[in-house]
C-alpha cells in the first residue's frame, strides 16, 4: 500500500513539474483583445516557468523583446496592428500567445531542460507588409514574383554555462524556390522542433530579411510564438511533417531523397548548428552526391517543401 501511495505521489509531482514547463500564455489571464507590452516597467513576464524579457521605452511608448497578446485582428495592415498574429488566435483556438520584436534579439530563460519545440507564425503587421508591401518595405517576390525574398527566424540555445548548443532556423517567408507556386508567407501556426539543442536554460530569437536598408531590416521585425515546449496533437495538414525518406543512412558520399511531391530546398548542418551545405530545387529521388568532402560523424538534414519540412539525423561513415 505504501508503494502505491509513493507511486501516486511521484506521478502527481511529475505532472506538476511538467505543467510548469509549458508556456501557453493563457496563464497570464489577459482580458479578451488585450496586450501586455511592458508599460508597467517590470521588464519581463513568466508563463509556465519560462521568463520572457521585455524592454519598454516610456518616452517613445515602444518596446522590444516579448509582449503578450489576445488580439484577434488578422486583417488590418500596418504598425497599429503590431500585437496581432496573422492567425487571429493562439494554437488550437486558444486566446493567448506571445509577440516577439527582437532588436536585435528576444530572450527567454528557464530552468535547465530539454525544450521540445514551439509554434511560430507571422504577426499580422509583418504578414501584410510582405504580402502587399508598404511605405517602408517591399512586396515579397516583387511585381514579377521572381525576387528571391525571405524572412528567416533563428533560434539559438544556450546551456547553463552560457555556451551555445546550436541554432535552429525556420523561414517565416520564403520566395527562393525555382517554382513560384512554392513560395509562401507563413499564415498558420507551425511547430519547430528544438530538441536537438539539448539541455539548455536560455533561448535567443533573431530575424533576418532579404529586404534591408540603411537602418537595418525594412521588413517589420515581428513574429509570434505559442505553446513553448508543448506540441498539440492534430491532423491539421499545416503542422504535419512531409513524408520523405533519406537513404542510405549512414552514408559515405551521397544520399537520395524519396517521397517529394514538389521541388524542395535542403540544408545540412553539423552538431553545432552551422550550415555546411545547402541545395535548392531538389526533386523526388534526386541524389545529392558531393558529400564525400564531409568528415565522418553526425549531421542533421532539413528538407523544406513549401510550408512543410522534414528533419532527421544523418551519420557520415568514413571512406
Amino acid at each position: 500500500m505504501r508503494h502505491i501511495y509513493l507511486a501516486i505521489l511521484a506521478i502527481v509531482f511529475l505532472s506538476k513539474a511538467n505543467a510548469q514547463t509549458v508556456a501557453t500564455f493563457d496563464d497570464l489571464n489577459l482580458a479578451p483583445d488585450a496586450i501586455w507590452n511592458g508599460s508597467d516597467l517590470s521588464g519581463s513576464f513568466t508563463s509556465g516557468g519560462f521568463t520572457f524579457f521585455n524592454a519598454f521605452n516610456a518616452d517613445w511608448y515602444s518596446w522590444t523583446g516579448f509582449a503578450a497578446s489576445t488580439k484577434t485582428d488578422a486583417t488590418t495592415p500596418g504598425w497599429s496592428n503590431q500585437y496581432s498574429a496573422i492567425t487571429g488566435m493562439g494554437v488550437a483556438g486558444t486566446p493567448g500567445y506571445a509577440v516577439a520584436y527582437p532588436a536585435p534579439i528576444s530572450t527567454v530563460t528557464f530552468k535547465d531542460t530539454i525544450v521540445s519545440g514551439l509554434y511560430v507564425t507571422n504577426s499580422a503587421y509583418a504578414y501584410w507588409s510582405m504580402k502587399n508591401g508598404d511605405a517602408f518595405a517591399k512586396k515579397f517576390g516583387g511585381e514579377s514574383g521572381n525576387d528571391e525574398d525571405f524572412l528567416l527566424l533563428t533560434i539559438e540555445g544556450f546551456n547553463s554555462a552560457g555556451k551555445s548548443t546550436g541554432k535552429v532556423e525556420y523561414f517565416l517567408a520564403d520566395f527562393m524556390y525555382g517554382i513560384n507556386s512554392n513560395d509562401y508567407i507563413l499564415d498558420t501556426w507551425k511547430w519547430v522542433n528544438l530538441s536537438k539543442l539539448g539541455r539548455i536554460s536560455k533561448l535567443e530569437f533573431s530575424l533576418r530579411s532579404s529586404d534591408n536598408g540603411t537602418w537595418g531590416m525594412n521588413t517589420p521585425g515581428y513574429f509570434c510564438i505559442d505553446n513553448l515546449n508543448h506540441e498539440v496533437l492534430t491532423s491539421a495538414p499545416e503542422i504535419q511533417e512531409i513524408q520523405v525518406t533519406v537513404f542510405p543512412n549512414p552514408f559515405t558520399d551521397q544520399i537520395t531523397i524519396s517521397g517529394l511531391k514538389n521541388q524542395a530546398k535542403v540544408s545540412i548542418t553539423d552538431v553545432s548548428g552551422k550550415t555546411i551545405a545547402s541545395y535548392t530545387n531538389i526533386t523526388n529521388n534526386q541524389s545529392i552526391n558531393d558529400l564525400q568532402k564531409l568528415n565522418s560523424g553526425v549531421y542533421f538534414i532539413r528538407i523544406y517543401e513549401g510550408k512543410n519540412q522534414f528533419d532527421t539525423k544523418l551519420i557520415k561513415n568514413s571512406h
